[in-house]
């Protein structure tokens, strides 16, 4: 039998932030994640999150175009509101699903994800990401 590295599959929930910043930068988000994380990557984007770079209008065009990619999972909202702030419905699906792994830039979101034991949170600097 062969003793071959099996690949684990890494779920990545993006926030509106991140995408704007992974844009901005000229970050190869698929291929970042990749060696970043140096698994199988599942990009993933909550509804929330779109609803929030639809209402931001013409300058998120692009960030908005992306996301609607076929290889983005898009994440079903199930919390009470039909629309509540992207931030949150991030906090709830990880408080939910603790097998995501958060991409954000905002402080006060990796914050409240901190408190969450065994959370990981995926961020950018000097146009690279890194894991926090």
């Amino acid at each position: 039998m062969n003793s071959s590295k099996i690949n684990k599959l890494e779920y990545v929930l993006i926030d509106t932030n991140f995408i704007y910043f992974t844009i901005k930068n000229k970050i190869n988000l698929v291929d970042s994640l990749l060696r970043c994380l140096n698994t199988m990557v599942v990009p993933c984007v909550s509804e929330c999150v779109l609803l929030e770079l639809e209402k931001l209008g013409p300058k998120f065009k692009l960030a908005l175009k992306f996301l609607k990619n076929r290889k983005i999972i898009k994440i079903k909202c199930f919390h009470q509101d039909n629309i509540i702030y992207a931030d949150d419905c991030i906090f709830n699906n990880i408080f939910l699903y603790r097998y995501f792994i958060v991409a954000t830039c905002d402080i006060k979101l990796k914050k409240r994800i901190k408190q969450i034991n065994g959370s990981r949170i995926l961020s950018i600097k000097k146009n690279k990401f890194f894991l926090i």
